[in-house]
């Protein structure tokens, strides 16, 4: 009895200890940050947008150390080239396309990815890409090739990527924000027939870009650019997480706002500084 005793006395000690670092912590990425850090990320999409260059133009620079932007590898939107190439449009947009729809069905917070046959689908998917990716680059540099990779293989191999980055991404999410043993235990994808929906959803997506029409331009930048912004952005607050004693702390979605902000600031300037060198070094 003493010993069970002692054992429950030191559990409690344990857990206040826990509660006073998880407050501490908090207070750290509080007050001043709270409100300064989405401030600023609210300032430079003004100062971008204010900037007296077309949107599509804005765009096309700022993805340029993103890809090569070759307009033998781009899809056009009424005769506007999109502001990334094909295999992006499928990587970028197929993750934020299937982002949202892992949100909307409320994963984020899972700790487990999948079963194996999941697990093997995804990484067939994104081996689609990665397969593709070889044989264009082949044939690029005019050496043996298996086919002739077109633009529409391209996005269709990329946006199977996309589906495979997205719930890898909420997946470490998950397991470096919640606290452990309180995050979800349900996969974020729970069979591989819950792949239907992102892939009926990334087809239709697809089917948008190939039609070229000007009316899509928007929709199509604004969500490949945003998947580019999102990849970068969750990386950067994976790290923030680890680094910032935030790992496994997360139990309030106002604890997350300010490191989420820094994020986005992280990702912004990795966008502008190699946008900068590439055109530095290329000319406009």
């Amino acid at each position: 009895m003493d010993e069970l005793t002692a054992e429950q006395i030191l559990s409690r000690a344990r857990q206040e200890i826990a509660a006073r670092q998880a407050a501490d912590i908090e207070r750290s990425w509080s007050g001043v940050w709270l409100w300064l850090l989405p401030g600023l990320v609210s300032a430079a999409l003004l100062v971008f947008l204010a900037v007296p260059v077309p949107l599509p133009l804005k765009l096309l620079l700022a993805m340029g150390g993103v890809c090569a932007l070759r307009p033998n590898h781009s899809y056009f939107a009424g005769g506007v080239q999109l502001p990334i190439e094909s295999r992006m449009i499928g990587i970028y947009g197929g993750f934020m396309l299937t982002l949202l729809v892992l949100l909307a069905l409320r994963r984020l917070g899972s700790e487990r990815l999948g079963k194996r046959p999941v697990i093997g689908m995804l990484a067939l998917f994104f081996s689609s890409m990665a397969f593709d990716g070889i044989n264009s680059t082949l044939a690029d540099l005019g050496l043996p090739h298996l086919y002739e990779s077109t633009n529409l293989t391209r996005l269709l191999t990329g946006l199977l990527a996309g589906i495979a980055v997205a719930p890898f991404l909420v997946w470490l999410l998950g397991i470096m924000a919640a606290p452990r043993g309180e995050a979800s235990g349900r996969a974020v994808i729970q069979s591989i027939w819950h792949l239907l929906v992102p892939l009926a959803v990334n087809i239709g997506f697809a089917g948008l870009v190939v039609s070229e029409q000007a009316v899509l331009y928007y929709p199509i930048a604004l969500m490949s650019v945003g998947g580019v912004v999102g990849v970068l952005a969750i990386v950067a607050l994976l790290v923030i997480l680890g680094v910032g004693g935030l790992e496994g702390r997360i139990t309030r979605v106002r604890q997350i706002v300010a490191p989420g902000a820094l994020a986005l600031l992280i990702a912004f300037a990795m966008l502008a500084f190699t946008a900068t060198v590439r055109w530095s070094v290329t000319g406009m």
